[in-house]
């Protein structure tokens, strides 16, 4: 069963996943006003991205960083990651262990604070500098993405395949939701938690955020890590996020009567 799925293409909410995951990549920008290579050379550097909840990056970097130079003379840019660990997570990854996919997209200075409270919530460290006046976030409008998971294993998309449109309801309703299911379905987070993950369901598990493919939560419990559970199909609207969570408490209800 492994090598039959390790043989089938990953999804694209298998690649979204992988950036989800992931808690750094590799950026290329096109190098202007270096100082020790000339215009046009291709540089990379190491960043820290969040997904927003229909997969598009968003990055925190600073105006006295050489790529942000870089991505003001010319926005196109390339996002690298690297397979990442299985900790966290309720799904598998990508049945390979040297799976890359590249990001190609043009980056787009970002002041919502939408974006801003995405990126945090996810990184929540950089609330220490986010707010400097030299730091800007910036989004990855994604024009294409390339899969290698090996010898003879691949995958491209488009940026219409690999982003999820038709998500602005979700968007809207994120924190709703997320006050909704705090508020008054704390039991079945728990529920959910007990039948997809090895945690105990007794920690006070809450919701921390919702995306279009999966969902984060936390505890108080100082020594228990966010967990993140990965829906069974994509979701666009409070409606399907609602349609979904029902039914994966009634699944994990069903399974423990």
């Amino acid at each position: 069963m492994a090598d039959e799925h390790a043989r089938t293409p990953p999804s694209a909410s298998d690649l979204r996943r992988m950036c989800r995951l992931s808690r750094s990549a590799v950026l290329a920008s096109v190098a202007t006003g270096h100082t020790q290579v000339d215009d046009g050379w291709p540089v990379a550097s190491m960043v820290v991205p969040a997904s927003d909840l229909d997969g598009t990056p968003i990055l925190l970097i600073s105006d006295l960083a050489d790529h942000t130079r870089h991505i003001t003379a010319d926005d196109r840019v390339s996002l690298l990651f690297g397979q990442p660990s299985d900790t966290g997570t309720t799904s598998p990854t990508i049945a390979t262990d040297n799976a890359r996919l590249t990001l190609f997209g043009r980056a787009v200075q970002d002041r919502s604070p939408d974006s801003r409270a995405r990126y945090l919530s996810v990184n929540p460290d950089a609330a220490q500098y986010a707010d400097f006046a030299d730091f800007g976030f910036y989004r990855v409008e994604v024009q294409a993405a390339y899969w290698v998971g090996g010898f003879g294993k691949q995958r491209r998309l488009s940026g219409t395949q690999f982003i999820v449109n038709d998500c602005q309801a979700l968007k809207t309703g994120h924190d709703h939701i997320v006050d909704h299911m705090n508020a008054d379905h704390l039991d079945a987070l728990a529920d959910i938690v007990a039948h997809e993950t090895p945690h105990p369901k007794e920690l006070g598990w809450k919701m921390i955020s919702i995306d279009c493919d999966g969902m984060v939560l936390g505890t108080d419990v100082p020594e228990s890590s966010d967990i993140r559970i990965e829906f069974p199909q994509t979701v666009r609207t409070p409606t399907d996020a609602r349609q979904i969570l029902v039914e994966m408490c009634k699944k994990s209800r069903d399974l423990m009567a």
